[in-house]
């Protein structure tokens, strides 16, 4: 099969045969099966962050997911001022895409989410956006810390 290009539009055979590949790639990833156990991760989103996290051993701590992906915010200090600004956006748009995508549904589906989100946006509706940001660096690192431990997710977990 030919790769098409960005502008073409894929007929369903071609669109049948690309999930199936896809889907190959999950079966052989047992990470992918583990990621979906929670609320709002999809198999293309646990697929893309397997796919670019590889192996989460080389980031010696969970935090260090959201700086990866670029979910941390920027930081200007000078002096005795350290001001926190809007993300850093480094690493690879299409994962911020689809993991702010599975927060809105992890908080709709998953009360700890839901808790964490509630908690961040303090009833000001003007920080409805921080609080998506913070639950979706909070989504990364749930996931970096499952594909260490390897235990599926837990909403009552509390380390």
């Amino acid at each position: 099969m030919s790769v098409p290009s960005p502008t073409a539009t894929l007929s369903a055979e071609e669109l049948r045969l690309i999930d199936a590949e896809l889907q190959k790639y999950a079966d052989a990833h047992p990470a992918v099966k583990r990621l979906m156990t929670i609320p709002g991760v999809g198999i293309r989103t646990a697929e893309t962050f397997v796919a670019w996290v590889d192996d989460v051993t080389r980031f010696r701590r969970t935090r260090q997911l959201g700086a990866y992906f670029g979910l941390v915010p920027c930081q200007d200090a000078s002096a005795d001022k350290n001001r926190l600004g809007h993300i850093t956006r480094d690493g690879p748009p299409v994962m911020r895409k689809l993991i702010t995508e599975a927060a809105w549904t992890a908080i709709k589906k998953c009360p700890a989410f839901k808790a964490f989100f509630e908690r961040v946006m303090g009833g000001k509706p003007e920080r409805r956006k921080i609080a998506i940001v913070a639950t979706a660096h909070r989504l990364i690192r749930v996931m970096g810390a499952m594909m260490r431990s390897g235990a599926a997710y837990d909403p009552n977990y509390k380390g």
